[in-house]
């Protein structure tokens, strides 16, 4: 495995064929009801690097804002935005300065 990651203007490579063909590699985001902490649950490492490359794009290339939320199909989970969240996961809401600083 390269541990060499180019993030592109046009996302090439994200989410990686691995993560876009087998629906075993997920995440599941929970929030605790007790304080409010988040919890992120990656089914895989690859799961995990996509989530991170997708992040990384986002701080390069991004708008200001990004969603994450599951979406299910009759044939299963889709991936969105590089990242595949399970059935009983929560959104993901991330904002950030729409101009570098």
């Amino acid at each position: 495995m390269s541990h060499t990651i180019e993030i592109t203007e046009g996302a090439d490579g994200i989410p990686s064929d691995t993560v876009l063909n087998d629906e075993s590699h997920s995440l599941t985001v929970k929030v605790g009801t007790y304080n409010n902490d988040v919890h992120l649950e990656f089914s895989s490492r690859e799961s995990l690097r996509d989530f991170a490359k997708t992040l990384l794009h986002e701080s390069y290339y991004g708008s200001g804002a990004v969603e994450l939320y599951p979406l299910g199909t009759e044939n299963g989970w889709l991936v969105v935005d590089g990242v595949r969240l399970t059935e009983k996961s929560s959104r993901v809401f991330i904002w950030y300065p729409t101009q570098n600083t």
